[in-house]
């Protein structure tokens, strides 16, 4: 099974995150010379970032303090498409207007990996993300079920969104504390 769309085609279990350079917000989904996702945020200090993939074009959006959760709206809608309610582990539900559901899990408490699955608790990939203090990178590993998916492009980019947010936090955390 293969993911095609307007990014690329996806005929490898295997793919990338990279931060091309330290001083953008900027991430790319790559494998060999192709780009099969990009996530950017516009502002340099915003929580909003922009998902480029095979479905279209997202917006992501941190809210809440004691209950975090993260909207997802497809680009230049008000509407929300979904939800992702997280807990003080990073552990989560994304709820989908379609009533669609998708766990994400955190994989340690340490470290900013996760697998998500679908409603039925079937794999669809895992996203491990690399400790580094500038420059973010990763890998994603897609299941057959994960690459069969019509809304992977969008939940991979959404849990590299997460990773991503965290991993900041965690580093302005210790650069404050410095």
């Amino acid at each position: 099974m293969t993911m095609s769309g307007e990014l690329g085609r996806i005929d490898v279990p295997v793919l990338r995150w990279e931060q091309p350079k330290w001083t953008q917000r900027f991430h790319r989904l790559i494998g060999g010379e192709t780009t099969y996702a990009t996530l950017e945020w516009p502002q340099a200090f915003g929580s909003t970032a922009v998902s480029s993939s095979r479905e279209g074009r997202y917006t992501f959006k941190r809210g809440g303090f004691l209950r975090p959760f993260v909207t997802v709206r497809r680009q230049g809608s008000e509407v929300d498409l979904g939800r992702l309610g997280l807990d003080w582990k990073g552990n989560g539900e994304l709820v989908l207007n379609n009533v669609q559901r998708f766990g994400f899990v955190r994989q340690s408490i340490m470290g900013f990996d996760y697998e998500v699955t679908g409603k039925d608790g079937t794999r669809l990939f895992s996203s491990r993300k690399e400790w580094a203090p500038i420059k973010h990178g990763g890998e994603v590993h897609i299941t057959p079920a994960g690459m069969a998916d019509r809304d992977i492009g969008m939940l991979i980019t959404l849990c590299w969104y997460v990773a991503v947010m965290a991993s900041e936090d965690v580093m302005g955390g210790t650069a404050a504390g410095a």
